[in-house]
């Protein structure tokens, strides 16, 4: 498999916990029984622990996750200029700056705060696109998990 490929398919891939932790799904099947039986919740010490919570945390971490290409190309292009690398490195830390509160934030502010870090996560990276400061084809891996990612935080924040 080419690093492209994998890529991809590891993107893909991370599109499946937003979407089973999601409140449409949830009509389908019981996703806070399976976390229950799972026992996540008592090697937690959070027997309370739910679908949304996880969705959250889940969030948290993609939005952290979405810094860290700057960061390795940054680090990788020591000669690219000192100010795009500047540039690079503050915007890398950004998301998770973002993310880290989240995961303590009640329903539906957490998943205001993760939807919209996302939306403006990938509108950063589409001016660095644009000024060609990144891989050619990362937006276009990145629209599918941002865009679940976004529709599935706002549908599960709802009450119904």
């Amino acid at each position: 498999m080419s690093a492209p490929l994998t890529a991809s398919l590891l993107t893909a891939a991370g599109i499946m916990p937003f979407v089973a932790l999601s409140k449409p799904l949830q009509k389908h099947f019981d996703a806070n029984a399976l976390i229950k039986q799972s026992g996540i919740p008592i090697i937690l010490g959070r027997p309370s622990l739910n679908y949304r919570e996880l969705q959250v945390t889940y969030g948290s971490v993609i939005l952290s996750f979405v810094g860290a290409p700057h960061w390795g190309l940054a680090l990788s292009q020591p000669n690219a200029g000192n100010r795009v690398n500047i540039l690079r490195l503050v915007w890398g830390v950004i998301p998770s700056l973002i993310a880290w509160p989240c995961a303590s934030m009640p329903s539906p502010r957490s998943q205001d705060v993760l939807a919209s870090g996302l939306a403006s996560a990938f509108f950063v990276d589409a001016l660095f696109a644009k000024a060609k400061l990144l891989p050619s084809g990362y937006l276009m891996m990145r629209f599918p998990p941002t865009l679940a990612g976004v529709v599935m935080l706002q549908m599960t924040k709802t009450k119904s």
